[in-house]
């Protein structure tokens, strides 16, 4: 794990880039089509660099996709899921990001290959891992991709932003417990959303934002 415990998750997140970038694949040679690396390696890589850095990684969640049937036999999946990482020593601190993939399957075992395909789209995305001899078709359209693309960034932003108000008021708490904690605008949002460390991105950032138009006393600033 990280010794540095300030280290932001970002921060965590590019060393474990590092990691993964200086590690040694090892290529599927059996498969003739494809000389990908074995999901399961790139897995095993990918966790063993997220826990020295000290951040967990969790996914994928939040899965969406579509079943069709082509020419009456065979079925395609496509669909999105969500990846997160959080800061071992400020779990408030969380990283999120989105990936989109394609399956092809004749028999039943589509959705599992669809989740294959998520999982390797996404830590190809995020930790740029190469399959440079492997002929990687894309799943889905230009259009497609770069709207993924925008989509997963923004979330990325959002999550960023989020964590510095959830600290922000956090802080603004601890500065004056008796007086700040007993605020009718955390009070409120306590009560329809529960602790804040179970607040959703954007109902903290909603929350700091109400706080700031009332002018809460001693509230660090944060560029939203």
């Amino acid at each position: 794990m990280s010794e540095d415990k300030t280290l932001n998750v970002y921060q965590r997140f590019s060393q474990a880039c590092q990691i993964i970038d200086g590690q040694a694949w090892t290529r599927d040679l059996e498969n003739k089509q494809y000389k990908s690396i074995p999901i399961d390696q790139m897995r095993g890589g990918v966790r063993k660099a997220c826990v020295k850095v000290g951040i967990v990684h969790v996914g994928p969640i939040d899965l969406e996709y579509e079943h069709t049937v082509i020419d009456g036999r065979t079925h395609r999946y496509i669909g999105s899921c969500k990846f997160r990482y959080v800061n071992c020593d400020d779990p408030e601190q969380v990283i999120e990001f989105e990936s989109v993939g394609e399956a092809m399957d004749n028999g039943d075992k589509g959705v599992g290959k669809l989740v294959t395909n998520l999982i390797k789209n996404h830590y190809k995305a995020a930790f740029d891992i190469g399959e440079q001899d492997q002929d990687d078709v894309d799943s889905y359209s230009n259009e497609e991709f770069e709207a993924a693309t925008q989509k997963a960034t923004a979330r990325v932003e959002k999550s960023g932003k989020a964590a510095a108000c959830r600290k922000a008021i956090n802080d603004w708490i601890s500065e004056d417990p008796m007086v700040n904690a007993s605020s009718e605008i955390v009070g409120q949002y306590a009560k329809d959303n529960g602790i804040i460390g179970e607040w959703s991105n954007d109902v903290v950032i909603a929350c700091y934002t109400a706080l700031r138009k009332a002018g809460a006393k001693g509230l660090k600033e944060v560029d939203l």
